[in-house]
């Protein structure tokens, strides 16, 4: 009886490697879940930029026509902000950054966005200066889409025209992790373009396709 039982608890057991071998199926398992997971944040971060200018120049255009007030906008890539103001009065603020560091609301800012970890063009992937390869105005021929300058001054008219951005512009935003690392591969890369006449694209790049809209 003490042997059968003995036995019994021997065989309901696991050996020491079949343990080892458990806890590294599940190390790999939260690693990969860890990766995408980073994955996604980062490409939901960039996005939500994306989204916060879109929507801050939709608003910009909307008070101007409304106002029939002219708005100034700020570009400043090395500032990592975008700043909209009318008549001296800062309307609306997008800062981005590097860094986990919320860099600060300026007085006066009514409305304010901060994405960490994400950038406006950086200065170590600046070898692109257009978007290319893409049909932004849908007469069937590709265009050559201007990436804007570090730092530049844009109106947005009565019209909803907007000035200094030539026939058509594009706004670069990029995620920070991805820019320090040499693969570029991974790069997540969005833009927004913004036509003269006030009209607003998104695009987005993907490594195998390259740029498209969405």
């Amino acid at each position: 009886m003490v042997h059968e039982m003995s036995r019994r608890h021997k065989e309901a057991g696991y050996s020491l490697i079949e343990l080892l071998v458990v806890i590294a199926i599940l190390a790999i398992v939260m690693g990969v879940a860890a990766f995408s997971y980073r994955t996604a944040m980062r490409s939901t971060r960039v996005k939500q930029g994306l989204s916060d200018l879109y929507d801050g120049f939709t608003a910009a255009r909307s008070r101007a026509i409304i106002q029939n007030g002219e708005i100034s906008v700020a570009y400043n890539a090395g500032d990592k902000s975008i700043t909209f103001t009318q008549n001296g009065t800062v309307l609306n603020r997008i800062v981005f950054s590097n860094t986990s560091t919320d860099p600060g609301r300026q007085a006066g800012d009514l409305d304010y966005h901060f994405e960490k970890y994400t950038v406006l063009r950086s200065s170590t992937r600046e070898g692109a200066t257009a978007i290319t390869g893409l049909d932004v105005d849908g007469d069937g021929t590709n265009d050559n889409i201007p990436i804007l300058a570090a730092a530049v001054s844009l109106t947005i008219q009565q019209t909803g025209f907007i000035n200094g951005v030539g026939n058509a512009s594009a706004i670069l935003i990029m995620h920070q992790g991805d820019i320090d690392d040499n693969d570029t591969s991974g790069e997540r890369q969005y833009a927004l373009i913004i036509f003269s006449t006030g009209l607003l694209k998104k695009a987005r790049f993907d490594a195998s396709t390259g740029w498209e809209l969405f």
